[in-house]
């Protein structure tokens, strides 16, 4: 019973903290701004160009931060999803409402993904694993500080791959995000 109980704390500290990273997350910004933020870092990740935004290297660290702690965070959600999908996956009227009421909703998802953000997830990391995702935005990361283009480093590939996973990413933890929001607000409410 003791085992059962640690192991329990254990997994909610884990949903705990995914679900901290994601809040902090979308804090700094909605989807779009993320996507925004995410392809003025590939320019500087593919062209011979040293990044400088107007808030210097500090912003591309901190994106890079950013965006480890989301693929670890959907990492473990993914781990814990038949716990989460009551109130992750939805149905077709869900998805009506929510595009009402939300000030973002994605466009970049298709409807399979937007009722089980899950598949999304699963899909991310069907070929690249979490290590291989913090190696390749750290080679990202010092390609977009320093005036190399990638294809020194790294293939066009895994640029577009990560490029195009994350932005689906985003997507996928916005829903899940958002969900939970809304579940918890009808729980208060009951």
């Amino acid at each position: 019973m003791i085992q059962t109980d640690h192991s329990f704390k254990i997994i909610i500290s884990q949903l705990n903290s995914a679900q901290d990273s994601i809040s902090t997350f979308f804090d700094s910004g909605l989807p779009n701004e993320h996507r925004k933020d995410l392809k003025k870092w590939r320019h500087f990740v593919i062209n011979e160009e040293q990044y400088n935004g107007r808030h210097g290297a500090a912003h591309v660290f901190t994106q890079y931060e950013e965006n480890v702690q989301l693929i670890e965070a959907a990492h473990t959600l993914l781990k814990y999803q038949q716990a989460l999908s009551t109130f992750v996956i939805v149905n077709e009227a869900d998805i009506i409402r929510e595009k009402t009421e939300w000030d973002f909703f994605p466009t970049n998802l298709s409807k399979h993904t937007l009722l089980n953000p899950f598949q999304v997830i699963k899909k991310i990391f069907k070929k690249i694993t979490i290590k291989q995702y913090k190696d390749l935005l750290h080679e990202w990361l010092h390609m977009a500080l320093s005036n190399k283009a990638a294809g020194e480093t790294l293939t066009p590939k895994d640029v577009i791959v990560v490029y195009e996973n994350l932005r689906l990413l985003y997507a996928a933890t916005w829903l899940i995000h958002q969900r939970q929001i809304t579940f918890r607000i009808n729980l208060d409410n009951q």
